[in-house]
């Protein structure tokens, strides 16, 4: 005979895999806020999409208090190369992070606590966000539009695939990465190659600039703070035999304390100021800070890792990652956590990573996601 947690799981499969067939990308979700709303329609939650473009926001229950539930529901720009029944039918989209097991895990809490609304003691707020891949933050947009008002905390989840099935990550403080993505540009003046006094070699203020920068993160951060600099893309001039006016810089920073990014800051800028200036060239640096470290607040990991216990479930630490989520804007107005779902079957070859073409998740790994996040919540 079914169970509720095993009629909760077929629920939340077939959802997931309605969501893989036709993914979406950044914030033009239109098909996945359809099948979200529906959904929702067909549960009788009441729903809104006033917190932003490709976002729905539901709630249900009562009480004094109000918590949150966030699911990401964007795919990534990737062509599906794995032979499942379900794969991508849309060229050049994927869910290839789990992002469609997040929404499908949501919605099957959703189910389960409709079901249940009469012994809620508070209210909840099932969060599902558009753009958490995209180079704008459709978290930092909810959070702009005020999504966060009104509620005490927040949770969410992410699928694992180097945990086994059936394991819940759990890790108290620091988290995730912050992420800054900043482009540099040095400006020269073209010349011929032959005469190169006439010119401005923007190319040789990268150049300089790019060690220098290299040197400044490595003396800022000591020996006790974690980083990562990484110059994805170098781009400048156009043939071999002209001096290059202008050379650009893509670089991926990551981070945990902000302190030290602001010393970084200071110290990227000043040095390519002053490495254009002693060329004779001019420099702009870009710096945006994308998202802000996953700091998982301590009283909350405690009381959840207490619920999924009680629950019977198996938790365990999570590795502290440099990876960033955008799930950190939310952390910069409430206290929340974000838990990991173990996804990982060696038995069934599902152990490909995030991000890849053939990612692929052993769905059985949900079951104890929505098992987690339905305690938690009862257990208020």
């Amino acid at each position: 005979m079914k169970t509720n947690s095993d009629l909760l799981y077929e629920y939340a499969v077939k959802i997931r895999r309605q969501l893989h067939r036709y993914p979406e990308i950044g914030f033009a979700l239109e098909k996945t806020v359809r099948l979200v709303s529906d959904t929702l329609d067909a549960l009788g939650i009441s729903y809104t999409y006033q917190y932003g473009e490709g976002s729905v926001v539901a709630e249900l229950g009562q009480g004094e208090f109000t918590v949150a539930l966030r699911a990401d529901m964007d795919a990534l720009p990737i062509d599906e190369k794995t032979d499942l029944p379900y794969k991508s039918e849309i060229p050049g989209a994927m869910h290839a992070c789990g992002h469609d097991a997040h929404t499908a895990v949501l919605l099957a809490v959703a189910k389960y606590l409709k079901e249940n609304e009469a012994a809620l003691r508070c209210r909840v707020r099932l969060i599902f966000q558009p753009s958490e891949e995209g180079a704008v933050s459709g978290a930092k947009m909810m959070v702009d539009n005020g999504v966060c008002d009104g509620v005490s905390h927040i949770l969410c989840t992410h699928c694992e695939n180097t945990m086994p099935v059936g394991k819940i990550g759990i890790r108290a403080g620091d988290y995730m990465a912050a992420c800054v993505p900043l482009t540099v540009r040095f400006f020269g003046k073209t010349s011929h190659a032959t005469l190169p006094q006439f010119g401005i070699d923007a190319n040789a203020m990268a150049v300089e600039a790019y060690q220098r920068m290299r040197e400044a993160v490595k003396e800022e951060a000591g020996d006790a703070a974690p980083y990562i600099w990484s110059v994805g893309r170098i781009s400048g001039g156009q043939v071999h035999n002209v001096i290059s006016e202008l050379c650009e810089m893509d670089i991926s920073f990551r981070f945990y304390d902000m302190a030290f990014a602001g010393r970084v800051e200071e110290r990227v800028k000043e040095i390519c100021t002053s490495v254009a200036a002693r060329y004779g060239g001019k420099c702009e640096v870009l710096w945006n800070m994308s998202v802000g470290p996953v700091m998982n607040d301590p009283a909350t990991v405690r009381r959840f890792e207490a619920a999924a216990t009680e629950a019977g479930l198996s938790c365990v630490t999570a590795e502290k990652k440099m990876s960033s989520e955008d799930f950190g804007w939310y952390l910069t107005k409430i206290p929340g956590m974000l838990f990991r779902f173990g996804t990982k079957n060696a038995a069934s070859e599902h152990q490909t990573v995030v991000h890849n073409s053939d990612f692929c998740l052993d769905e059985q790994g949900m079951r104890a996601a929505i098992r987690a996040f339905c305690a938690y919540v009862m257990s208020l």
